[in-house]
Formats: C-alpha cells, structure tokens, sequence
C-alpha cells in the first residue's frame, strides 16, 4: 500500500524564506528517486514559520531506501534553518 511520510518543521527566527527554498529542492529531489511518488511542500497559514512536507512512497521499503539518496547540501540547509523538533509521522494512502 502507498504511504505518505510527513515532517512538521518549524523556522528559526528569520530563516523561513531559506527553509522554503530548502523544502522545495528536496521536493524536487525526491521524485527523482526510485519507488517516489512526489512530494509537496505546504506553509501553515497563520505561522508562515511552519512548514508541512509531505512524500508519497509506493511503499514503506522504498522510503527507507531513499535516506541515502537524499541531497546532503540540502538535507544540511534544512537542518541549519530549523528550531526545535521535527515531527514525523506515516500515513497509508486512501486517495488522492
């Protein structure tokens, strides 16, 4: 079954604008890796500080797989621009 694989990550104080761009190169990163179905980047309306990324996996080894694919100058400019704890949590797909 497909899963959806979510981070909830928060800003540092005046580094939003850098965390954004950072999101949407991981973004752009992760669908070119096997068993990927895309990803998507969201910012919380009301704390533009926020940020949800979401990747579609066709399934949970293909997720697992893709750690050492990642970019390490991106996954390293996310980690640089972020405060407090990434959240992390898995979904099966139903739709969409």
């Amino acid at each position: 079954m497909a899963i959806v694989h979510t981070y909830d990550l928060t800003a540092a104080t005046g580094k939003a604008g850098d965390l954004g761009a950072a999101l949407e190169a991981l973004a752009e990163a992760v669908k070119a890796i096997p068993g990927s179905q895309g990803a998507t980047v969201l910012r919380d309306v009301k704390d533009p500080n926020r940020y949800l990324f979401l990747e579609y996996w066709a399934d949970e080894p293909s997720r697992k797989a893709a750690g050492s694919q990642l970019p390490k100058d991106v996954m390293g400019q996310i980690m640089g621009s972020v405060t407090g704890a990434i959240g992390m949590a898995d979904y099966d797909r139903i739709a969409g």
